[in-house]
């Protein structure tokens, strides 16, 4: 069985490939060139961090750079859902001020982004037993079950704990809508 590579021969080999596979997988044009680049370092970095995590596994059945580039796209692939799942949000309260006629152009895009901001205040202001729940549901994604298994509580509270935390999203999106 041949010897394993040590990690940091595998960034010095394999860093500036891993970094332009999750740029070209990253940039959708959307974001701006310096944070898809920005964005593709963080991806390059955390798919080393995986591989130095996962490297006395390897068992050599693809070659290093097979396994360095299924690990990016799996990272990149998280990044994505993430951002999808941010989208939606945002898509989320546009349509909910488009609904109320809201203005049109750019007042509407800053209108847009400072919901986007105040939603994420809202956010942070919950409790942890709160935020946690939330985070999980509507940014990673996860089913109330997964929720369940890996804060270990039971169903039934991870849904009371989501909908007291929506309740109280609402109450401080309303407040903070009134004092504008």
């Amino acid at each position: 069985m041949p010897t394993q590579p040590d990690i940091e021969t595998l960034v010095r080999a394999h860093y500036a490939f891993i970094r332009r596979l999750a740029l070209t997988i990253l940039d959708d044009g959307s974001a701006g060139a310096v944070h898809a680049a920005d964005e593709a370092d963080e991806a390059a970095q955390d798919t080393f961090i995986a591989a130095h995590r996962a490297l006395a596994h390897f068992r050599g059945d693809a070659g290093v750079k097979t396994w360095l580039t299924r690990i990016a796209i799996n990272q990149c692939r998280g990044r994505l859902r993430k951002r999808k799942s941010r989208r939606r949000l945002q898509n989320a309260l546009e349509s909910a001020r488009m609904t109320a006629g809201g203005p049109a152009g750019l007042e509407a895009a800053a209108l847009r982004a400072d919901a986007y901001r105040r939603l994420w205040q809202a956010v942070d202001a919950l409790s942890e037993k709160h935020r946690i729940p939330v985070i999980l549901r509507y940014v990673h994604e996860l089913t109330i079950p997964d929720i369940a298994a890996s804060l270990g509580l039971p169903e039934g509270t991870v849904h009371s704990r989501l909908h007291h935390a929506r309740r109280r999203l609402r109450t401080l999106l309303e407040k903070e809508a009134t004092h504008d």
